[in-house]
């Protein structure tokens, strides 16, 4: 088990109210990580059994197009209502 009175030892004291910065009285602000400036807004999971030819041929196009699989799901649906759409309103 660590021994933190000698670790407590070794740190400085901490500075008093007037050494201390100005930013004290600033909000607290979280610094940004990699995963919230990527964040998608999809959090529901989708979990599907698919035929070995399609799953391969979505792969394929996913990634010629540099796309997520999900990508090009939301694509191809996007597409199909668009057409029905447009069957609907002929």
């Amino acid at each position: 088990m660590a021994d933190f009175k000698k670790l407590r030892r070794n740190l400085p004291s901490p500075p008093t109210a007037a050494e201390a910065p100005a930013n004290l009285q600033a909000p607290e602000t979280a610094p940004a990580d990699g995963r919230s400036t990527r964040a998608t807004g999809r959090t529901h999971q989708l979990a599907t059994r698919v035929r070995a030819d399609f799953y391969d041929e979505l792969r394929l196009y996913a990634a010629r197009n540099r796309l997520k699989l999900v990508e090009v799901l939301e694509q191809a649906f996007e597409a199909l209502k668009e057409r029905e759409s447009q069957k609907s309103s002929r």
